[in-house]
């Protein structure tokens, strides 16, 4: 086969660069394109059977100045149906890129315009949304996407994430159809079917991690549940095939943490859970920590990780350099928390070892909302969370996805709806027996449904290759 993978991004590639090199293995030809400037390859996927070309997403006719305001228009809608009621901080998003697309970007909504749209009655939802949806239709595939598809002369085009706010991807997808050409959606984030853009047309299969999001795909997008294929979580591959390089003593000592002690781990959310800086909300969580009437958990030590989007809380001191026997790159610590027990640890992203060796080493974690927490159930750790109120955390609660992974849903977070509770929760913690099992048999379901041997890139691959096959002239390949 010869397969197109259209991505927003370039560094979408680190997600699925195992699918990728899977395809190519096995014989295939894959084109991968993006609008970046940046067309490289990474070396690991050098090979003859994988390319790279420039997408350049937008349009060549009369509707490329208003498609994006169309599609964000149906976006918005999309946040004032019952199912995101709560969800005032996504609805919000949504509004903005919408009047930006409106006004060019001159604008920007004041504080509470995005609920206005919530006072429109249920038939009257309806009706712009079926506006919404008329013209979407009446939007043809554009020449220029068809003849940039064209050149490639693909069997199957793919296509990541497609459900942003007003997804040019949209055109892809449109045009490759209109040149009978298999398609695709691969999901790139756990949240990405409840927090994003609406599916303006349909792909031919969408490839997604779980049970859970193939309900997610019938019921937040009305999308056929039997043309959504779970195939667990390729973003997750390397950090399954990790393993602790260091002792206790070893990965403490740079730290200055003492090893005898029992760690927490503190993932941080990102930019868009907690808008301003998570730091004071953090250093009264450590004060009530060092309340607790607990010995054990009174005296923890505890790693604080930030978000990888949030570079800095300001000033957080001086910077050491710390570096660990066996892990590759350098830490970054600070000392912002008034406490000799407390660091923040900052280390490179794409290098997840120092991460896994931190979980690895710690008793529990606590976070507000984040996706490291299905790294900490992978590794078997207990996963921690409390009720910050909208003023520390206005995208926690107010999320689907937080609720998600609560374990009164099946899933791996403890919930608490107060500071005492939680305190009490992570003393018991400290105390239990393994919980692991319980975790993994987590980890299995939600991001590899087909076990947790089985790297979802494979799982992936494997997929691509059976669902989207055009029939060849004795039509025996399977069409979608």
């Amino acid at each position: 086969m010869k397969i197109l993978f259209v991505l927003k991004q370039r560094n979408y590639l680190t997600t699925f660069s195992g699918v990728v090199a899977a395809l190519a293995g096995r014989g295939h030809a894959v084109r991968l394109a993006w609008p970046d400037e940046d067309v490289s390859l990474p070396e690991e996927l050098s090979s003859p059977c994988i390319s790279v070309d420039h997408w350049e997403p937008k349009r060549g006719d009369e509707w490329a100045p208003v498609v994006g305001t169309v599609r964000r228009g149906a976006d918005y809608l999309r946040y004032l149906e019952p199912n995101y009621a709560a969800a005032i901080k996504l609805r919000a998003r949504s509004f903005e890129k919408l009047l930006h697309s409106l006004s060019k970007g001159e604008r920007v909504p004041d504080p509470g315009w995005s609920e206005i749209g919530l006072g429109l009655a249920p038939e009257e939802r309806t009706r712009l949304m079926t506006v919404t949806r008329l013209m979407e239709q009446a939007i043809p595939s554009d020449a220029k996407h068809e003849a940039f598809i064209d050149s490639n002369r693909p069997d199957a085009v793919l296509v990541s994430p497609l459900i942003d706010l007003g997804s040019a991807q949209t055109d892809v997808i449109k045009s490759a159809k209109a040149l009978g050409i298999p398609t695709g959606m691969v999901l790139y984030s756990w949240d990405n079917l409840s927090t994003k853009g609406g599916l303006h047309v349909h792909p031919d299969r969408m490839f997604v991690w779980n049970e859970l999001q193939r309900q997610e795909a019938a019921t937040l997008h009305g999308y056929p549940i039997v043309r959504a294929i779970a195939t667990g979580a390729p973003r997750f591959d390397d950090f399954f095939a990790l393993r602790p390089v260091t002792d206790r003593q070893s990965f403490f000592a740079p730290l200055g943490l003492d090893p005898g002690r029992r760690c927490l781990i503190y993932l941080a959310s990102s930019k868009f859970v907690v808008t301003d800086s998570e730091l004071p909300f953090i250093q009264s969580w450590v004060r009530e920590i060092r309340r607790s009437s607990d010995e054990t958990l009174r005296g923890c030590t505890i790693i604080v990780r930030p978000h990888p989007d949030v570079k800095s809380w300001g000033d957080e001191g001086d910077v050491e350099l710390v570096r660990w026997p066996g892990i590759e790159g350098k830490g970054r610590v600070t000392r912002p928390i008034d406490d000799p027990r407390v660091v923040v640890l900052r280390t490179h992203y794409r290098r997840a070892q120092a991460f896994y060796d931190a979980l690895h080493h710690s008793a529990a974690v606590v976070a507000l909302n984040t996706s490291a927490a299905l790294e900490a159930a992978i590794v078997g750790r207990p996963v921690f969370t409390l009720l910050a109120g909208d003023d520390a955390a206005n995208g926690q609660e107010s999320t689907l996805h937080f609720h998600y992974l609560l374990e009164k849903n099946g899933g791996c977070v403890s919930l608490s709806a107060t500071v005492d509770e939680h305190v009490r929760q992570l003393a018991d913690a400290l105390k239990a027996g393994d919980a692991g099992p319980r975790l993994r048999a987590f980890a299995q379901s939600f991001v590899r449904p087909a076990g947790l041997e089985v790297p979802a890139s494979t799982l992936l691959a494997d997929a691509i290759e059976t669902h989207l096959r055009r029939q060849n002239e004795q039509g025996k390949d399977v069409d979608p």
